[in-house]
């Protein structure tokens, strides 16, 4: 599983003509089930996405993401080994959509 992690570079203001993009982005992530979840930080610093798959596909859709393409955000990429879960969520540990 994979830890995505966006940090704004630039002034909030900037990125409001991008988000469609980012957001039909983040949506083909989902509909391909590479994202099984995502969403901002609070206080909005920022977002988060969890991606399960094999790294070279969520390498491929980060180079996609328009926020840092425009170089509006820094993007941060953690492989997590997930060790321990909920009833009903095993199949995390195996980097897998639960």
């Amino acid at each position: 599983m994979f830890l995505i992690s966006f940090k704004p570079i630039a002034a909030a203001e900037q990125f409001e003509p991008v988000r469609p993009a980012h957001m039909a982005w983040a949506a083909r992530g989902f509909e391909a089930g590479v994202f099984i979840a995502g969403g901002r930080r609070v206080p909005p610093t920022g977002g988060v996405i969890l991606a399960v798959h094999d790294r070279r596909t969520v390498d491929g859709l980060i180079a996609q993401e328009p926020f840092s393409q425009q170089g509006l955000a820094e993007i941060d990429l953690q492989d997590i080994e997930i060790m321990s879960t909920a009833p009903g969520l095993e199949k995390l540990k195996h980097g897998q959509a639960a």
